[in-house]
């Protein structure tokens, strides 16, 4: 009897100190369809993961009514799904907009040697392998006036560097007037006085720089807590770019994850007239600034092991539960495969309000249609402490109810030892 009282003792205390597993959920409940979209190449759709052991992913989709005589009968067609972090876009950092350069922030000021620039911020993920920042160069790589393109293109005019919206189109052998350049794009000024960016390789001649830069841009990552010195990156600023995003790159640090960092950048062999400047924010003191991230992926499964709920009308493929994934950023990545999938997809995006991105039909900005299903640990000592501990605080504010109680615990005590001694001393006579 002894023994059997002991063990289940040990029971209880192990159960209590390590919890147990619940499940838990992305959405309570799918999202209306809109409707859906045929994936050929990829959909990728980013998300905001507020629990932690994320253990299967369910997408709305529709099953192939029938397979021609060379197709394998499967549910998903040998599609894979994999499940990445998604630092990109996260939102809670300064540079939460890479086109974005908004006129309450600004320059502030040439890096010379004597000055030092340094930024404490939250790492949100693991693998931390990088600083970004913006630069500006004071024009040291084109300046103003006169640039003629290339007679052999057309050149396309944007709105913004890179992916922006097509303004215009410049015949080949075309002048245009430059005024300066933004992520390696040179700004222009068309004739009806609309400003935008053409891709610099379009151009056979563009105006002489106004000045040069000179030196070495060091940055220092330190451990915020300990002080300790964890990483250094150089930049030679003659590379540079004026009004562009570099990254300082470093070894990945594995155990990033939640963990405070502070750091510095500083010039090295810059002179007034031939340094270069960093952009921030005048009303936070924050420099803006990411934190880039080592891709990292997470998980990966074929569709074709999924289960299919005729009631939902989704494919749910399992994985061994993932952590972190506790108030990071997520994305998950459908490969089609042997054949083109039918998913869904609706106005209500999932958390994070962040819109599919679709290879095969660019411009939809609504969500796909899923549900992520996490495996939880419980934590029942905590839950019980923090029981104990309001019912205390209540008990302390009223003496009479505290007295009562404890005159009923002391009764309930001894008919419990009571009740000890004379099953005790009925197994010995016995």
């Amino acid at each position: 009897m002894t023994h059997i009282r002991l063990c289940l003792l040990l029971v209880t205390v192990l159960v209590l100190t390590t919890g147990c597993r619940v499940p838990a959920a992305l959405v309570a409940s799918l999202p209306p369809t809109v409707s859906t979209l045929t994936v050929r190449t990829t959909l990728e759709q980013p998300f905001y993961s507020a629990a932690d052991g994320l253990t299967a992913v369910a997408v709305r989709l529709n099953l192939p009514t029938s397979f021609g005589p060379n197709e394998r009968p499967s549910l998903g067609g040998g599609a894979i799904l994999r499940v990445f972090y998604a630092p990109e876009v996260d939102p809670r950092y300064p540079d939460n907009d890479f086109y974005a350069w908004p006129a309450t922030q600004g320059w502030i000021g040439e890096l010379l040697p004597s000055r030092v620039v340094e930024q404490t911020f939250l790492s949100r993920y693991p693998g931390l392998d990088g600083i970004t920042v913006r630069v500006g160069t004071f024009g040291a790589d084109v300046g103003t006036g006169i640039g003629r393109l290339r007679e052999d293109l057309t050149a396309l005019v944007r709105e913004a560097p890179i992916a922006g919206r097509e303004l215009a189109s410049l015949a080949g052998g075309s002048s245009v007037e430059v005024l300066g350049s933004r992520e390696g794009w040179i700004r222009v000024r068309l004739a009806d006085g609309r400003e935008g960016y053409i891709d610099r390789s379009a151009f056979a001649y563009l105006p002489e720089p106004v000045r040069k830069n000179e030196g070495t841009l060091v940055l220092r990552l330190y451990d915020e807590r300990t002080g300790a010195l964890l990483r250094e990156s150089r930049l030679d600023v003659s590379t540079l770019t004026d009004e562009s995003h570099v990254t300082f790159r470093f070894e990945p640090i594995a155990d990033s994850y939640r963990e405070t960092y502070r750091f510095t950048i500083e010039a090295v062999g810059s002179s007034p007239g031939h340094a270069v400047t960093l952009w921030g924010d005048p009303t936070s003191g924050d420099l803006v600034f990411r934190p880039s991230y080592a891709p990292m992926m997470l998980a990966e499964a074929p569709l074709d092991t999924g289960r299919w709920s005729g009631v939902e009308g989704t494919l749910e493929v399992r994985f061994a539960p993932i952590r972190p994934t506790r108030d990071t950023y997520l994305r998950i990545v459908i490969q089609a495969g042997d054949r083109p999938l039918i998913v869904h997809w609706s106005n209500v995006r999932p958390p994070g309000n962040l819109p599919l991105v679709s290879q095969d039909d660019p411009g939809i900005w609504g969500g796909v249609v899923f549900n992520a299903r996490y495996a939880q640990d419980l934590p029942i000592l905590r839950i019980g402490h923090d029981a104990l501990f309001r019912a205390a605080r209540l008990l302390s504010r009223d003496v009479p109810l505290l007295v009562g109680y404890f005159v009923v615990l002391s009764l309930v005590l001894a008919a419990i030892v009571w009740s000890w001694r004379y099953g005790g001393r009925r197994t010995v006579a016995s």
